[in-house]
């Protein structure tokens, strides 16, 4: 029981830490496009609307267990648990689309002109909003299903058998064919992901055997704005896939093994929410362009005499 409120405190600090990153971001980017008057790059329309969706998952999937932490005991009641079990589904689904739109894009943008997709280049920004919007819509559409098997927790419920104690909310037995869809969007999805990663990959390779002869071993050429960017979704998406499979071991053994604890579900709820919280400081770190021009104002002028 010590470490299931260890695990619990952790959840705490990590769902602040990464409002607050998100929060972050966002500052800085509407600092970035409005007061520095640059103009928004291809893909900041998928960053900003992947920093909202991790807001919304580290809320609806922080803050209950943070509430269990500090208060030692929470319910949320049947209504509770059915609108903050419905944002967690929507905010999963739109982090896994998004995260897949985000790194297909960016495919697509640095794909050579030789190539099958360099014919999208010139559709692709007027492609990322309307596929944005078609993520919410599909996502809700999907998950509609979910208060239906959802809830009040056991405890005030107790006639409720053969279901899923999900901590402060219960869900019941559902059939293989409610989950159908939205296990089907998470593999063709993060299957996508998987795909776009690879092709990336080899675009870096070659573009840099293309462009080692050119520099002698002295020399430490910048690495261009293109490549870095491609980089930085590389690692977003690495993180992602990883913590999305490690959640998703932890679920199934939960589902599956009848006798397991609630530990079981604090730490696949840990693991989903590394993402959303990690991801932020990532891309603040990683975006150069943006951080020096924010801080720019705040940098000491040099003195020449």
């Amino acid at each position: 029981m010590y470490l299931y409120d260890i695990v619990l405190g952790i959840i705490f600090f990590q769902t602040g830490v990464g409002v607050l990153g998100n929060s972050l971001f966002l500052f800085l980017w509407f600092h970035f496009i409005l007061f520095r008057s640059h103009r928004s790059r291809p893909l900041d329309p998928i960053l900003v609307h992947l920093t909202v969706t991790n807001t919304i998952v580290l809320l609806s999937q922080g803050c209950p267990l943070a509430i269990i932490y500090l208060r030692k005991g929470y319910s949320l009641g049947n209504v509770g648990c059915k609108i903050v079990f419905y944002l967690q589904r929507v905010s999963r689904g739109l982090s896994i689309c998004t995260t897949c739109l985000l790194s297909m894009f960016q495919a697509i943008t640095i794909s050579p002109s030789n190539s099958s997709l360099a014919k999208l280049k010139a559709r692709i920004l007027k492609l990322i909003i309307p596929s944005c919007l078609l993520c919410w819509i599909f996502n809700m559409i999907i998950e509609i299903n979910v208060p239906i098997y959802v809830t009040g927790s056991r405890g005030s419920n107790g006639s409720y058998t053969g279901g899923i104690d999900l901590i402060y909310c219960y869900r019941k037995q559902i059939f293989k064919e409610v989950t159908f869809l939205p296990s089907l969007r998470d593999i063709l999805f993060v299957g996508g992901m998987v795909w776009a990663s690879g092709y990336l990959i080899c675009l870096l390779c070659r573009h840099h055997q293309r462009v080692q002869h050119l520099h002698s071993t002295s020399l430490s050429p910048r690495t261009s704005p293109e490549i870095r960017i491609t980089q930085t979704i590389l690692l977003l998406v690495g993180i992602f896939v990883c913590a999305y499979c490690i959640s998703c071991g932890f679920t199934l053994y939960k589902v599956y093994v009848t006798h397991s604890n609630d530990w079981v579900m604090v730490v696949a709820m840990f693991t989903s929410l590394c993402f959303p919280a990690i991801s932020p400081f990532l891309m603040v770190h990683r975006d150069t362009q943006m951080f020096r021009s924010c801080c720019a104002p705040w940098q000491r002028p040099s003195l020449h005499f």
